[in-house]
């Protein structure tokens, strides 16, 4: 495994080292008697108790303008977390949505992960996703970062598109802490499902010469190996019941999946900062930060069609159907090695001056994803005798049972090969920023104003294919023991080497059917799109002291120009592809976003804060990408709609806080949004341009509002 990892040597050679100087200070005596050498003394050992990063985090808090929350490493440390999703989910009002059983995308106070920005050390950061703006926060480690913080009533010099709230990922600095400091984990977690154990080691070096010059150097590493069992169904109107008034409008399942998931994850995180003070006014920096993150996942499933056959008999919540033919069951077996990285870098600096200062900052970010090997082998039932079910969906989760006297379906050989569906997925995302702001300080007001740039390249190439032409052959010749699955009989395993051994020697064997060539070619080219976004912001803001209370006001201003180019893929009367076009597009809008924010510092530790604020939500790449997919056979139109507006939010948030002691909070917060054009996909047969034909696009529908309360107690 060492060999493998040269992040463990590392990290263990770093451990070694520290533990062999502590052996040398304690064993000086009989150091004396072999060599000529002499003890070193230490002096001082300091040892910080975890609350201090409490601490420090409520400090954060206290000391902020805006209403946010923090959590710091040493908090982090505390909790099994695998990423910095889930260590934000310690935060009130955040959540995560999970993949796999880890945290993936960060949702605040209930909304959409997309509507969230999230930076790294002032850099906002891309997305692997090919449609959505959500950045997954599963591909950093926790350990590659100091400080996290989620700014919910952001000021008119923070980003403007935080409709949910702005994420701030930062890195550590040399200048954090006096002196030099090493951190050293190592740790180790075995799952039950899957008989595994994973490693996972972090190591982190900072120094601080006499506060000046700064280093901090922070390695990360885990390997995770295990398993998961899901159901998983989708829900319709079925038709046997539409002459039944009293269920007529149950909502059945018309298709169960049993899936079973054999997963490797693997994450590494390496960030490398510098920070230079050349004098007590004058501060310079480099802020470096790359990840990787490795997901290999095999999935075995089988699809029961609840929906093919008749229901004959209902129970409650229980219905029996029957009449289901035995080639509607089918067995899957899909395996793919999913890559993202990303690496973002930015240097910068902050002059003070008599009355006021200047911070200046670029930045670089790409982020990567590579998916070339997926490809997912299906096979479908030859029984000859039909099949009922029995399902009940009295519980959460729909449950089954299969009248098969044989037992046929869940025999490997009794399913017959039917198609491999290969789908390649490559996304490229680029950002270069800059960032110029000026702080004047007056005698009753300080003065702030500032201008950012950012300028942002997409590339998205998904292609998928059915190759249904080539050799047969049973699902028997992949075969293994059953896996165990906590939700039922999933019947003969399948062995996703064995597949992917086959495909190696024989993929070329393979193609499309005639009838298909249409279809992979409509599947390939409508999701591709190349698209570039310029975004212009300035700021002015104002800040007021009245004894305890302080008045922030102001007002950002965001120009978004973008551009982007797709297919439109047109398929005649026939079902033939009658022509592959490309398509430009571009806008550009201008929205203002007032911002106005009151604190007042009350007795006995209470602070109470105010906001009044605008955000944008930018719509979502795949929402307005230019791709059309014409098929003029069916009379269906599905296309992107450039000329979408943003979302446009108006935020009112209240919030009390009362501190106790050095590491306590009580906190309780109101907050309500109002928001103008969410984005919703619409279905219609009257499009001005498509008359006659069902046409699916995104429209700015009406206006949504969110109205929550927080609380919070540690």
């Amino acid at each position: 495994m060492l060999s493998r990892h040269p992040l463990h040597v590392a990290v263990a050679l770093a451990l070694l080292a520290g533990a062999s100087t502590s052996a040398h200070a304690s064993a000086d005596t009989s150091a004396d008697a072999n060599f000529d050498a002499q003890a070193t003394e230490l002096d001082e050992i300091v040892v910080h108790p975890q609350f201090e990063s409490q601490m420090r985090a409520i400090d954060y808090k206290r000391g902020s303008d805006a209403i946010q929350d923090t959590v710091s490493s040493d908090s982090m440390g505390q909790y099994p977390d695998k990423n910095v999703g889930e260590s934000l989910q310690r935060l009130p009002g955040i959540s995560v949505t999970r993949d796999q059983g880890e945290g993936r995308f960060v949702v605040v106070r209930g909304l959409d992960a997309a509507l969230n920005s999230v930076q790294v050390d002032g850099i906002t950061i891309g997305t692997p996703e090919d449609s959505s703006r959500a950045a997954p926060l599963d591909v950093i480690p926790s350990d590659s970062t100091e400080r996290l913080t989620v700014i919910k009533s952001p000021t008119p010099d923070m980003p403007g598109d935080s409709v949910g709230g702005a994420i701030l990922v930062e890195s550590a600095s040399g200048l954090d802490r006096k002196g030099r400091h090493i951190r050293g984990k190592a740790e180790m977690s075995h799952q039950s499902l899957s008989g595994e154990t994973s490693p996972k080691a972090s190591f982190n070096y900072s120094n601080n010469v006499d506060d000046r010059f700064g280093i901090a150097l922070g390695l990360s590493y885990q390997d995770r190996t295990y398993e998961s069992d899901n159901i998983e169904a989708e829900y319709d109107y079925h038709d046997s019941l539409e002459d039944l008034p009293d269920h007529a409008n149950d909502l059945v399942a018309i298709e169960v999946q049993q899936r079973k998931y054999f997963v490797n994850r693997e994450r590494t995180g390496v960030n490398l900062n510098l920070d230079w003070r050349t004098d007590d006014d004058s501060h310079y920096y480099l802020r470096t930060l790359y990840t990787d993150f490795t997901d290999a996942e095999s999935r075995q499933n089988s699809i029961i069609p609840v929906g093919e056959g008749d229901i004959t008999g209902i129970n409650g919540r229980s219905y029996t159907v029957e009449g289901i033919d035995p080639g509607d069951f089918s067995r899957r077996v899909r395996w793919r090695t999913k890559a993202e990285d990303t690496f973002t870098v930015s240097a910068g600096g902050e002059n003070r001056f008599e009355n006021s200062a200047i911070d200046y900052r670029v930045g670089y970010t790409k982020t990567r994803e590579r998916v070339t090997d997926e490809v997912e082998a299906r096979f479908s039932n030859d029984g000859d005798d039909d099949i009922s079910v029995i399902l009940d969906q009295g519980g959460g989760i729909p449950r089954y049972t299969i009248n098969d006297p044989a037992n046929g379906w869940l025999s490997n050989e009794n399913y017959s090969f039917n198609r491999f569906v290969v789908a390649p997925t490559m996304v490229d995302d680029d950002e270069v920023s800059a960032a110029f702001n000026l702080r004047v300080d007056g005698d009753a007001v300080s003065w702030k104003t500032g201008l950012v740039g950012r300028w942002r390249d997409r590339d998205v190439n998904i292609d998928e294919a059915e190759l249904r032409r080539g050799p047969s052959f049973l699902l028997s010749d992949w075969s293994i023991g059953s896996p165990d699955y906590r939700h039922g009989n999933m019947g003969d395993g399948i062995n996703s080497q064995a597949m992917r051994d086959y495909l190696a020697a024989r993929l070329g064997e393979y193609s499309a059917r005639p009838q298909d060539v249409v279809s992979n070619a409509e599947v390939s080219l409508v999701e591709d799109y190349v698209a570039g976004e310029d975004i212009l912001a300035g700021y002015f803001m104002g800040t007021m002291d009245f004894d305890n209370l302080r008045v922030i006001f102001g007002a950002r201003v965001e120009r978004t120009s973008f551009d982007a180019t797709g297919n439109v893929v047109d398929i005649d009367e026939d079902g033939e592809l009658a022509s592959i076009t490309q398509r430009h597009v571009s806008s550009d809008y201008t929205r203002v976003l007032p911002g106005l924010h009151l604190r007042y510092d009350g007795q006995n530790d209470w602070v109470f804060r105010g906001a009044y604020t605008h955000t944008i939500g930018r719509p979502s790449f795949g929402d307005i990408s230019p791709r059309t997919r014409i098929n003029r056979e069916d009379e269906e139109v599905d296309l992107g709609n450039p000329d979408l507006a943003p979302y446009k939010s108006r935020n009112l948030d209240l919030s009390a806080e009362r501190y106790i002691g050095d590491s306590g909070i009580f906190s309780a917060g109101l907050f309500h949004k109002q928001i103008a054009g969410y984005i919703v996909e619409t279905n219609t047969r009257n499009h001005p341009d498509w008359m006659g034909y069902d046409v699916t696009t995104p429209v700015n529908g009406d206006d949504a509002s969110v109205l929550g309360v927080e609380l919070n107690f540690q």
